[in-house]
Parts: C-alpha cells; structure tokens; sequence
C-alpha cells in the first residue's frame, strides 16, 4: 500500500531512478490514491491485517535507516555500472540443478500402480 511521495521510493525522484535502472516493468496501481482511501481498499478486499502486521520484511531489513528521498540519477546509473552483473548472475546459476517434473517421475509410476490396484 504506497502512494505518491508516501515513502522514499515514491518519490518522482526515486520513481525516476528506479525506471531508468531496469527493465522490468513496475506498476503503481494505487500511486494517486489517497492513503486512507488505500486502507479502505484493503479492508475491504481483506488484505489490511495482513499489512500491518509487525513482520520483519526484505524493506525492513536491508533499507537503509534514512534512505534516499531524492536520488540523484547519474549516481544511481553510476553504481549499477560499478556492479559485476555478468559475474553475479554466473555465480547465483552456480551449482542450480535442474529436475524434470512430470508423469514420468518414479513417484508418480508407483502412486499410479497402487491407485490402479484399488481400482
């Protein structure tokens, strides 16, 4: 639940660095939204509790205690610059195993067997 200016990263100014750095498309459904309309909202789709409770989440975690309201976008295109994304992206594959899950598998031959005996 965020609208425009509500938090560091709605601001037009983080809202314009963020753009700028990906290319994954971010959508603001409610980003001119009053706030306490928001709640009103959640209420009644039954997502309010759920919002607030008192959860440590990914934005509580690894934000900054004073982060950016006004990022200044060279900066931000600068830093991503400085990242070894093609070296992060080979390091996170490392190791990834992949299995195929189908029909096929064992387990699945087995329960067929046995469903079929009780039939």
């Amino acid at each position: 639940m965020v609208n425009l200016g509500q938090v560091a990263s709605q601001t037009l100014e983080s809202m314009l660095a963020i753009n700028a750095v990906t290319c994954t498309p971010v959508l603001r459904p409610l980003i001119s939204t009053d706030k306490n309309d928001i709640i009103a909202i959640a209420k009644q789709i039954d997502t309010f509790d759920l919002a607030v409770q008192p959860f440590e989440d990914c934005c509580t975690i690894f934000a900054p205690s004073r982060p950016k309201t006004k990022p200044k976008l060279q900066k931000v295109e600068d830093f991503e610059k400085a990242l070894d994304v093609q070296g992060l992206m080979e390091r996170a594959l490392e190791g990834m195993k992949m299995e195929k899950v189908g029909r096929e598998t064992y387990e699945n031959k087995e329960m067929e067997k046995t469903f079929a005996d009780l039939l």
